[in-house]
Protein backbone atom coordinates (compact mmCIF):
# COMPACT_ATOMS: atom_id res chain seq x y z
CA UNK A 1 0.00 0.00 0.00
CA UNK A 2 2.77 2.44 0.93
CA UNK A 3 4.67 1.66 -2.28
CA UNK A 4 1.54 2.30 -4.33
CA UNK A 5 1.76 5.99 -3.40
CA UNK A 6 4.79 6.39 -5.64
CA UNK A 7 5.00 3.16 -7.64
CA UNK A 8 2.34 2.54 -10.28
CA UNK A 9 3.42 -1.12 -10.43
CA UNK A 10 2.46 -1.53 -6.78
CA UNK A 11 -0.89 0.14 -7.49
CA UNK A 12 -1.38 -2.25 -10.42
CA UNK A 13 -1.00 -5.18 -8.01
CA UNK A 14 -3.69 -3.68 -5.74
CA UNK A 15 -5.85 -3.10 -8.80
CA UNK A 16 -5.58 -6.74 -9.93
CA UNK A 17 -6.20 -8.04 -6.41
CA UNK A 18 -9.43 -6.03 -5.97
CA UNK A 19 -10.78 -5.69 -9.53
CA UNK A 20 -13.08 -8.74 -9.46
CA UNK A 21 -14.67 -8.01 -6.07
CA UNK A 22 -15.30 -4.35 -6.84
CA UNK A 23 -16.52 -5.21 -10.34
CA UNK A 24 -18.97 -7.81 -9.02
CA UNK A 25 -20.27 -5.33 -6.46
CA UNK A 26 -20.79 -2.63 -9.09
CA UNK A 27 -22.44 -5.06 -11.50
CA UNK A 28 -24.91 -6.09 -8.81
CA UNK A 29 -25.66 -2.40 -8.25
CA UNK A 30 -26.16 -1.58 -11.93
CA UNK A 31 -27.08 -4.79 -13.73
CA UNK A 32 -25.35 -3.32 -16.76
CA UNK A 33 -21.98 -4.57 -18.01
CA UNK A 34 -21.17 -1.36 -19.84
CA UNK A 35 -22.03 0.84 -16.86
CA UNK A 36 -20.05 -1.47 -14.58
CA UNK A 37 -16.95 -1.10 -16.74
CA UNK A 38 -17.31 2.69 -16.70
CA UNK A 39 -17.85 2.76 -12.94
CA UNK A 40 -14.90 0.42 -12.36
CA UNK A 41 -12.66 2.70 -14.36
CA UNK A 42 -13.92 5.72 -12.45
CA UNK A 43 -13.47 3.95 -9.10
CA UNK A 44 -9.88 2.96 -9.75
CA UNK A 45 -9.03 6.32 -11.31
CA UNK A 46 -10.32 8.06 -8.18
CA UNK A 47 -8.36 5.61 -6.04
CA UNK A 48 -5.17 6.26 -8.02
CA UNK A 49 -5.63 10.01 -7.69
CA UNK A 50 -6.55 9.75 -4.00
CA UNK A 51 -3.92 7.27 -2.87
CA UNK A 52 -1.40 9.95 -1.84
CA UNK A 53 -4.02 11.25 0.63
CA UNK A 54 -5.09 7.79 1.86
CA UNK A 55 -4.24 7.18 5.50
CA UNK A 56 -5.27 3.80 6.82
CA UNK A 57 -6.68 4.83 10.20
CA UNK A 58 -7.80 1.23 10.66
CA UNK A 59 -9.55 0.87 7.30
CA UNK A 60 -8.31 -1.70 4.81
CA UNK A 61 -7.55 -0.64 1.26
CA UNK A 62 -10.36 -2.90 -0.01
CA UNK A 63 -12.87 -1.13 2.23
CA UNK A 64 -11.65 2.23 0.97
CA UNK A 65 -12.26 0.98 -2.60
CA UNK A 66 -15.78 -0.13 -1.64
CA UNK A 67 -16.40 3.35 -0.26
CA UNK A 68 -15.24 4.93 -3.51
CA UNK A 69 -17.27 2.43 -5.57
CA UNK A 70 -20.37 3.13 -3.46
CA UNK A 71 -20.01 6.86 -4.03
CA UNK A 72 -19.47 6.34 -7.77
CA UNK A 73 -22.50 4.01 -8.00
CA UNK A 74 -24.66 6.43 -6.01
CA UNK A 75 -23.72 9.25 -8.38
CA UNK A 76 -24.44 7.06 -11.42
CA UNK A 77 -27.79 6.01 -9.96
CA UNK A 78 -28.83 9.60 -9.24
CA UNK A 79 -27.81 10.77 -12.72
CA UNK A 80 -29.63 7.86 -14.31
CA UNK A 81 -32.78 8.61 -12.31
CA UNK A 82 -32.65 12.26 -13.38
CA UNK A 83 -32.23 11.26 -17.05
CA UNK A 84 -35.09 8.75 -16.80
CA UNK A 85 -37.41 11.32 -15.21
CA UNK A 86 -36.56 13.83 -17.93
CA UNK A 87 -37.12 11.23 -20.64
CA UNK A 88 -40.40 10.07 -19.10
CA UNK A 89 -41.60 13.64 -18.76
CA UNK A 90 -40.84 14.45 -22.39
CA UNK A 91 -42.41 11.18 -23.60
CA UNK A 92 -45.50 11.80 -21.47
CA UNK A 93 -45.84 15.28 -22.98
CA UNK A 94 -45.80 13.72 -26.46
CA UNK A 95 -48.26 11.00 -25.39
CA UNK A 96 -45.73 8.28 -26.14
CA UNK A 97 -45.93 6.44 -22.81
CA UNK A 98 -47.23 2.93 -23.18
CA UNK A 99 -47.09 0.12 -20.67
CA UNK A 100 -44.13 -2.21 -21.06
CA UNK A 101 -45.52 -5.45 -22.49
CA UNK A 102 -42.62 -7.55 -21.19
CA UNK A 103 -42.36 -8.62 -17.60
CA UNK A 104 -39.00 -8.03 -16.03
CA UNK A 105 -37.13 -10.76 -14.19
CA UNK A 106 -37.42 -10.70 -10.42
CA UNK A 107 -33.83 -9.55 -9.96
CA UNK A 108 -34.44 -6.57 -12.24
CA UNK A 109 -37.46 -5.59 -10.16
CA UNK A 110 -35.38 -5.81 -7.00
CA UNK A 111 -32.56 -3.80 -8.61
CA UNK A 112 -35.00 -1.08 -9.65
CA UNK A 113 -36.57 -1.03 -6.19
CA UNK A 114 -33.13 -0.78 -4.54
CA UNK A 115 -32.29 2.11 -6.89
CA UNK A 116 -35.38 3.95 -5.61
CA UNK A 117 -34.27 3.72 -1.98
CA UNK A 118 -32.65 6.73 -0.33
CA UNK A 119 -28.86 6.54 -0.67
CA UNK A 120 -28.29 5.79 3.03
CA UNK A 121 -30.40 2.61 2.76
CA UNK A 122 -29.25 1.74 -0.75
CA UNK A 123 -25.58 1.79 0.26
CA UNK A 124 -26.06 -0.42 3.32
CA UNK A 125 -28.19 -2.96 1.46
CA UNK A 126 -25.83 -3.06 -1.52
CA UNK A 127 -22.67 -3.44 0.56
CA UNK A 128 -24.18 -6.09 2.84
CA UNK A 129 -26.32 -8.12 0.45
CA UNK A 130 -24.63 -7.52 -2.89
CA UNK A 131 -20.98 -7.25 -1.90
CA UNK A 132 -21.38 -9.68 0.99
CA UNK A 133 -19.66 -7.50 3.56
CA UNK A 134 -20.39 -8.20 7.23
CA UNK A 135 -22.20 -5.36 8.99
CA UNK A 136 -19.06 -4.34 10.92
CA UNK A 137 -17.20 -3.87 7.62
CA UNK A 138 -20.14 -1.94 6.14
CA UNK A 139 -19.85 0.42 9.11
CA UNK A 140 -16.15 0.94 8.36
CA UNK A 141 -16.78 1.55 4.65
CA UNK A 142 -19.57 4.05 5.30
CA UNK A 143 -17.82 5.66 8.28
CA UNK A 144 -20.71 5.22 10.65
CA UNK A 145 -21.51 3.23 13.77
CA UNK A 146 -22.55 -0.39 13.67
CA UNK A 147 -25.87 0.51 15.29
CA UNK A 148 -26.53 3.01 12.51
CA UNK A 149 -25.79 0.35 9.89
CA UNK A 150 -28.17 -2.10 11.58
CA UNK A 151 -30.88 0.53 11.80
CA UNK A 152 -30.48 1.53 8.15
CA UNK A 153 -30.50 -2.11 7.09
CA UNK A 154 -33.70 -2.77 9.02
CA UNK A 155 -35.43 0.36 7.70
CA UNK A 156 -34.08 -0.14 4.19
CA UNK A 157 -35.38 -3.70 4.06
CA UNK A 158 -38.80 -2.58 5.27
CA UNK A 159 -38.96 0.17 2.64
CA UNK A 160 -37.70 -2.24 -0.03
CA UNK A 161 -40.43 -4.71 0.94
CA UNK A 162 -43.07 -1.98 0.53
CA UNK A 163 -41.66 -0.90 -2.83
CA UNK A 164 -41.67 -4.48 -4.11
CA UNK A 165 -45.22 -5.06 -2.90
CA UNK A 166 -46.33 -1.97 -4.81
CA UNK A 167 -44.96 -3.40 -8.07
Amino acid sequence: MERARTDTGAFAALYHRNYSAIGAYLYRRTGDVSATEDLLADTFLRALKGIPRFHSRGIEFRHWLYRIATNVANGWSAARRRRRETTLDSRAERGALAPDPWKRAERDAVRRAVARLPKRFQSVIALHHLAGLPLAEVAVVLRCRLGTVKSRLFRGRALLRRLLQAL
